[in-house]
């Protein structure tokens, strides 16, 4: 049955989809190949400029054609971490295939773009039915808003907007003096993505000679403990709530004259309550009342 209840979910296997976005040459190929198990699809044709102890299996496909059959290799397979880079690059690598799907995305790029569009959602899809994290890079562009300067994904068409749907997180890469950096809440100055309590400006370490390129499982470790610790919160809440909403059943029993609905009232305004408790019982006393043709007087 695929239906849970609150208590029997276990995120402790959740894969992240994450878009990671910046200028180019800041570092974010590198940063997303610190992912677990990484493959590359490098539509770029980068990874000669990832330092040579830091680059991982890739694929270097020139056709969308090629990339869907990488997609069943035992290299996926093993694969933990499917990296795109760049999201922009594969927009351009599925346009002659989409034209070959639908004779009418041939003539009309609006309708190639819709074809391309429905791909990059399945694509994507796919990485995450499969268990995988999955690093969605993106190169960006200024785009002036009055007096601000926003940076945009740079892509072709709507899959720049549709990426952020199934997106866990969202970080902008951007050079601080001379510190690296990635925030993960939105600004007038960029688009991120917060969520299970990554949020706000995080600095990315330096990788001298030999250091472990680790960022990532980190960052992914510290969400799956945030949620675990939201969950264990959570737990004590509900029984909490549990408690409070079976003494106010019980109260609410025991009603039978409109003296006994003064007395409910001031009873449940001293129990201890948790999460909507006070409110759900209020209603119920309300609802009462009503039933009795009673109602309430501030005197």
């Amino acid at each position: 049955m695929a239906i849970k209840r609150p208590d029997q979910m276990d995120f402790s296997d959740k894969t992240f989809t994450l878009v990671l976005s910046g200028s180019p040459g800041i570092g974010k190929t590198t940063l997303a190949l610190s992912a677990p198990d990484p493959l590359l699809i490098d539509l770029d044709h980068g990874i000669s400029r990832v330092r040579a102890e830091h680059r991982k299996t890739a694929s270097e496909s020139d056709t969308y054609e090629e990339l869907l059959e990488d997609l069943q290799s035992e290299e996926y397979k093993a694969a933990k971490t499917i990296v795109l880079d760049t999201g922009g690059s594969l927009i351009q690598l599925m346009q002659p295939w989409a034209k070959k799907q639908d004779p009418k995305a041939a003539r009309d790029g609006r309708a190639m773009f819709g074809v391309i569009k429905r791909e990059f959602d399945r694509l994507t899809h796919q990485i995450r039915s499969d268990k995988k994290n999955c690093i969605i890079i993106f190169h960006t562009t200024e785009v002036q808003k009055g007096d601000v300067i926003t940076q945009r994904l740079s892509c072709e068409g709507s899959a720049k907007d549709i990426v952020w749907t199934p997106a866990d997180l969202g970080g902008h890469m951007y050079v601080v003096g001379k510190k690296r950096c990635v925030g993960f809440t939105p600004t007038e100055e960029y688009f991120a993505k917060s969520c299970y309590g990554i949020g706000g400006i995080h600095e990315i370490p330096e990788l001298p000679a030999g250091a472990k390129n680790d960022y990532l499982p980190r960052l992914f470790d510290q969400a799956k403990s945030n949620i675990t610790t939201e969950m264990e919160s959570y737990r004590e809440q509900r029984a909490a709530y549990d408690a409070a909403m079976a003494e106010g059943a019980a109260v609410l029993a025991s009603v039978e004259t409109v003296d006994d609905l003064t007395a409910a009232a001031a009873q449940m305004g001293k129990m201890p309550h948790a999460l909507t408790s006070k409110a759900e019982l209020g209603k119920m006393l309300n609802d009462k009342a009503a039933s009795m043709g009673a109602k309430w007087s501030k005197e």
